[in-house]
C-alpha cells in the first residue's frame, strides 16, 4: 500500500470516527433537550402550588426539537395536554360553588325539608367525579401512555426515549395515581357526609325550623347530633 493511500485511509477513518462521534453527541444532547423540556412542563403541571396557565399552554404549544425528536416531543405534550384538561376538570368539580351552598340556611329554606334538588345535585357530583377518576387512572396506565407513540412509525430508540420521559416513570405514575385517588376519596367523603346530614334533616323534618337565619331543633339531642355531623365534615 503506497503512502498516499495510507494517508487517505487514515483521513477517511478519522473523518468517519468524527462523524459518528458528532452524531452520537448530537443525539445525546437532543435526547436531553426533549427530556428537559418535558420535565419542565411536567413540573408546571404536577409540582407547582398553583397552575401557571400561561406558562403551561406556552410550553404545550412550543416545539424545541426537530425531526423524529420533535414527534416524540409533540406526542408527549399531547399526552400531557389530555391529562391536564382532566386535572382542570377535576379541580372544577371539587371547587364547584354549589357544594358550598348545601349546608346553608338558604338551601334549607329553599329545598327543605325533602331536599329533592339537593339530593340530585349530590348524586350527580359524586357520579361525575367517580367517572372522571376512572378515566384519569386509566390515563396513568403504561399501555395508555405508550398508545400515544406506538403508531407514529418511529425507530425503537425514539419510542424508548418517550418511555423514559418524566410522566412515564413508574414512581411518578404511582404518585399521580395516589394523588388523584386521595383527592377523589376526600371529595366523595365530603359528599357522603353532606348526604347523611340531608337525610338526617329529611327524616326529622318535623323536628326543626329556621329561626332568625339559624336552624333550631325541638330536641337537644337532635341538635347535638346535627352539630356533630357538621363538625365531622369540616
Amino acid at each position: 500500500m503506497n503512502k498516499s493511500l495510507k494517508i487517505f485511509l487514515n483521513i477517511a477513518i478519522i473523518v468517519a470516527i468524527g462523524l459518528i462521534a458528532f452524531l452520537v453527541i448530537r443525539n445525546f444532547m437532543t435526547d436531553g433537550k426533549v427530556q428537559r423540556e418535558i420535565k419542565e412542563l411536567y413540573d408546571l403541571i404536577y409540582n407547582s402550588d398553583a397552575y401557571d396557565l400561561e406558562a403551561i399552554y406556552n410550553k404545550l404549544d412550543d416545539v424545541v426539537s426537530d425531526g423524529a425528536y420533535a414527534i416524540v416531543e409533540i406526542v408527549a405534550k399531547n399526552y400531557l395536554s389530555d391529562v391536564f384538561d382532566k386535572l382542570l376538570e377535576l379541580e372544577e368539580i371539587i371547587n364547584d360553588d354549589g357544594m358550598n351552598n348545601i349546608l346553608t340556611v338558604e338551601n334549607y329554606q329553599e329545598d327543605g325539608p325533602n331536599f329533592t334538588d339537593t339530593n340530585e345535585y349530590l348524586t350527580e357530583m359524586k357520579q361525575k367525579v367517580l367517572n372522571l377518576e376512572a378515566t384519569m387512572l386509566d390515563d396513568f396506565e403504561v399501555n395508555t401512555i405508550m398508545s400515544y407513540i406506538v403508531n407514529e412509525d418511529l425507530e425503537e430508540s425514539y419510542i424508548d426515549l418517550y418511555g423514559t420521559l418524566e410522566f412515564a416513570k413508574e414512581n411518578n405514575i404511582n404518585k399521580n395515581k395516589e394523588n388523584i385517588e386521595n383527592a377523589v376519596d376526600s371529595f366523595v367523603s365530603r359528599i357522603e357526609g353532606m348526604e347523611n346530614i340531608i337525610y338526617f334533616l329529611t327524616e326529622n323534618k318535623n323536628e326543626w325550623e329556621i329561626t332568625d337565619d339559624m336552624i333550631v331543633f325541638d330536641d337537644t339531642s337532635l341538635s347535638n347530633e346535627y352539630n356533630d355531623m357538621i363538625s365531622s365534615i369540616r
